[in-house]
């Protein structure tokens, strides 16, 4: 059973990691505890992670139904300061901290954000702050500021077995993320709609 819903991400994340059993995730842009997760069928296998959101409203509702997770309400970025965060309503999954990508879901949704300051990490600072060591899979959906996620993070120490992340280009080798992964040493296995998996090489 697929609880992305809309392209079944997760079923293939599961095939991916079908071998292990127990193992740790990263979730940035989480949102809902089960309905759209991308990490829901690993938690119910036993998984433990780190998700992150900056909707007050879905930290508390993952805070209930995901208690091995570490859930915190804050925005991750390339660093660390206070941002403007664009809430169009509590669980939105177009919920942003980029100003750009707001206007276009206020078109979208034909709805004005309320804007609030929340406080931003690079990836890094969460990762020791909480004493991982680890990482197997990255999810990072987060709306216009994907890139900047990536930025925060130590590829050098912290290597992902297997990253997800929405690109919205049509010509996906020529998108400023996939240029930065291959040059991590990441290959793209698998593309949806606007997710892209890439597997480290």
């Amino acid at each position: 059973k697929s609880f992305a819903e809309t392209f079944g991400e997760d079923l293939f994340v599961d095939f991916f990691f079908k071998s292990k059993k127990v193992g740790f995730y990263i979730d940035v842009g989480c949102n809902l505890p089960k309905t759209g997760s991308l990490t829901y069928s690993l938690y119910k296998k036993g998984w433990k992670g780190i998700k992150v959101d900056i909707s007050k409203r879905s930290i508390k509702l993952n805070k209930i139904h995901r208690k091995r997770d570490i859930n915190l309400n804050i925005s991750v970025g390339d660093n660390e300061c206070i941002v403007d965060s664009f809430i169009f309503y509590e669980n939105c999954s177009m919920n942003t901290v980029n100003k750009k990508f707001s206007k276009y879901t206020e078109e979208s949704v034909n709805k004005k954000p309320k804007t609030y300051k929340i406080s931003q990490k690079k990836l890094d600072s969460v990762l020791r702050e909480n004493n991982v060591r680890e990482i197997d899979y990255l999810n990072i959906d987060v709306e216009g500021a994907d890139y900047k996620v990536l930025e925060g993070l130590s590829f050098e120490k912290f290597k992902p077995e297997l990253i997800c992340i929405e690109i919205h280009d049509k010509e996906i080798k020529k998108n400023k993320i996939f240029k930065f992964l291959e040059n991590k040493n990441y290959k793209l296995i698998w593309s949806g709609v606007f997710s892209h998996l890439f597997k480290i090489n």
